[in-house]
């Protein structure tokens, strides 16, 4: 971490590159929500079929774009006090982030960061409930929940004390169990939701075709649904933060921006018709309980005292 006895040291120039480096592309995918959301709300709240969960959907992607706007500004001021307002104090922008990374502009910044995270892991534990239709299966996914969340307080209490930083001292004692926690959980949740979706896939294809499969079962709805590419990213960084690399301040900027962009891409979807809603599952669950009712029929038919199958005996009866 910078100091601001020697300036710019290798360390510190990484550290600075990487700041700067995951500023630049959070700016490019803030671009990229903006869009997202823009075009959500709008099928959100002009659909023909809109109800309680587009208004859900959209104050929820609402939170989250206000949350990365203040963690983006943040995160602006940072930079701007850093690299321009005050570089040329002594020790250089090296020093003066390293004295300032606890003000209270940046851990309010840290803080909106790490309530997208939760915000994002809420979404994730609820999607795999709706799809699983079973709250003993999200239990331990929401005791993990638990756990990251009280770790996280500790973190960000940490990271406030004057001279304390997020990526250095014993704000890492707590970070590294919170990141561990909270990427465990996107770990076991999109293994679940993956694993629904795959298994849906097989019961909607056989039932209603290869079309509605693809709609609501195809890799790119399972990656969306499942946010994988989420997970992995964070994968990647808790990696990177436990070993104290000055890469992971750019790191964490990007899967921070994922904590925003993979649920309003699955907001997307449900907006446009594609997604998994309460409705969606109820359909398929009535449909599959209907053709297992069926196939039943058809292999184990109910004899009656004619000797017929009730079906046969039905249609005889009625054509007399």
């Amino acid at each position: 971490m910078p100091t601001s006895g020697n300036l710019d040291t290798p360390s510190e120039l990484t550290f600075e590159r990487s700041l700067y480096v995951g500023g630049q592309i959070t700016a490019i995918l803030y671009g990229i929500q903006l869009v997202l959301y823009f075009l959500s709300i709008r099928l959100l709240l002009h659909s023909t079929r809109k109800g309680k969960d587009a208004y859900f959907y959209a104050i929820y992607g609402t939170v989250l774009l206000l949350l990365w706007t203040v963690a983006l500004a943040c995160n602006a001021i940072l930079g701007q006090y850093a690299w321009i307002d005050h570089r040329d104090i002594e020790g250089g922008p090296a020093a003066y982030i390293g004295e300032n990374i606890s003000a209270a502009y940046n851990t309010l910044g840290t803080t909106a960061g790490v309530m997208m995270n939760f915000l994002s892991d809420a979404l994730l534990i609820y999607r795999c409930y709706l799809l699983w239709s079973s709250w003993r299966i999200v239990v331990f996914p929401i005791l993990i929940y638990l756990g990251g969340l009280s770790m996280s307080i500790l973190l960000i209490y940490e990271s406030a004390q004057p001279g304390a930083n997020f990526f250095v001292g014993h704000a890492v004692d707590f970070g590294v169990p919170y990141m561990s926690l909270t990427i465990s959980l996107n770990i076991i949740v999109t293994v679940l939701i993956c694993a629904r979706l795959l298994y849906l896939k097989n019961e909607v294809n056989n039932i209603l075709g290869p079309a509605h499969a693809q709609m609501y079962t195809s890799i790119v709805a399972i990656m969306v649904e499942s946010a994988a590419l989420f997970t992995v990213l964070g994968i990647v960084y808790v990696v990177v933060y436990a070993r104290k690399s000055q890469t992971s301040i750019a790191l964490v900027q990007v899967w921070g921006d994922f904590c925003a962009i993979s649920p309003q891409l699955i907001i997307l979807r449900i907006a446009m018709g594609h997604g998994w809603t309460k409705e969606t599952v109820g359909r398929l669950t009535t449909t599959f309980a209907f053709s297992s009712h069926l196939d039943t029929e058809k292999e184990l038919p109910s004899l009656t005292s004619t000797g017929l199958p009730f079906s046969d005996r039905y249609s005889n009866e009625n054509s007399v």
